[in-house]
């Protein structure tokens, strides 16, 4: 597929397609495939998961004419715990994609003996991105992306995701499951603190709210929430993915320590460092400040404190026990460590104590207060 090629989403199936398709059976790519007459549509293995995770092969359905270029690399999961599950996810994949390629094929016989020098194409594609193991937290994350071209200068690629707990008795993951009730509050505050720090890279003005079914994968520990072409950016951008950290979930992505952070909108001059076992640390004083704390120190306790109007936090450098206000105390990825006279602590302190909504992107860190109580 070629990703540069970007445009307005299609629409996607209807309630009454989808329901169908759920009723399909786990044969349903290789009934696909007969039916095409392709001869092309042997499942392909990916590499080998690890142990007890899920695996993913595809169907490969190619077929070139004057009309129309179809490359479909349906997947099919093997291994779920729910199998019936596992079936009904396979046959719905495989509908959707069966859906996408009969429109473009209904739409290039319609054009048929037009002046259109490029046939018309149906691309699909998918990246297994959490493999439901142990490793995984139990969480099944798949991106499929269809690309359609029906002329002009360039196609339209659409992104859909699907999220599965691997239990057995299997259920959808849902940014509500993911961030409780206020779930679309607290994403709405990543992606706005995200355009007002890049305000060039979207539309100015256009983001309300994120979808109800707004699509998304999980990876380690971070929800990246994606957008489709045009919906809150040009077409330069591409499909703009905006990361949230799951509360509880794990480490900073790699790298992160070399991003610099925003928080509430303004650049923060704050060096990052990686503690023993990784966790990253961020200068108290400097990123607190930025989210309207004051610091002080208490020499009789030697303790450090962060207050914004009736809230507060204590910090004790090597004491890794962390609490808000008289709330129990409770450890994160490492104790307070000073460096260089500066005091540190673990960055997500921010988010699970001051409770600060904390996203990463490719170009920043980007830190937002929560709205006072």
């Amino acid at each position: 597929m070629n990703h540069r090629t970007h445009n307005r989403p299609v629409k996607t199936m209807t309630a009454t397609v989808l329901g169908t398709a759920l009723l399909l059976s786990a044969a349903a790519p290789f009934a696909f495939a007969a039916e095409t007459g392709q001869s092309s549509a042997a499942p392909v293995a990916v590499v080998a998961q690890a142990n007890g995770a899920i695996q993913m092969t595809t169907t490969v359905i190619k077929n070139s004419t004057n009309q129309l270029e179809t490359d479909l690399e349906i997947p099919v999961l093997k291994g779920m715990k729910d199998a019936a599950y596992q079936n009904a996810l396979n046959a719905n994949i495989a509908a959707r994609a069966k859906a996408a390629a009969d429109a473009i094929a209904k739409q290039a016989a319609a054009g048929a003996g037009s002046d259109e020098l490029r046939p018309y194409g149906v691309t699909v594609k998918a990246e297994l991105i959490s493999n439901g193991s142990a490793a995984a937290d139990g969480v099944l994350s798949l991106r499929v992306l269809t690309y359609t071209y029906t002329g002009g200068a360039h196609g339209v690629t659409l992104a859909e995701t699907y999220n599965v707990r691997n239990e057995a008795k299997a259920s959808p993951i849902k940014l509500k499951d993911l961030f409780g009730a206020n779930y679309k509050s607290i994403v709405n505050r990543a992606v706005q603190a995200e355009i007002k720090a890049r305000p060039g890279d979207f539309f100015a003005d256009q983001f309300r709210s994120i979808a109800d079914d707004q699509a998304f994968y999980i990876k380690n520990g971070v929800a990246y929430v994606i957008f489709q072409q045009y919906e809150i950016a040009p077409y330069a951008a591409g499909m703009p993915e905006i990361a949230v950290v799951i509360p509880d979930g794990a480490a900073v992505p790699a790298g992160a320590v070399k991003l610099p952070v925003v928080a509430n909108g303004q650049n923060v001059k704050a060096a990052l460092y990686a503690a023993p076992g990784g966790t990253v640390m961020a200068p108290l004083r400097t990123v607190a400040s930025a989210l309207g704390y004051t610091i002080s120190y208490d020499a009789r306790t030697h303790q450090t404190k962060a207050t914004k109007g009736n809230d507060w936090a204590k910090i004790s450098a090597g004491l890794n026990r962390y609490a808000f206000k008289d709330m129990a105390s409770f450890a994160l990825g490492a104790a307070p460590a000073t460096k260089n006279g500066t005091l540190y602590v673990p960055l997500d302190f921010f988010a699970k104590v001051l409770h600060a909504d904390l996203a990463y992107t490719k170009q920043a860190i980007v830190l937002t207060s929560a709205p006072a109580n």
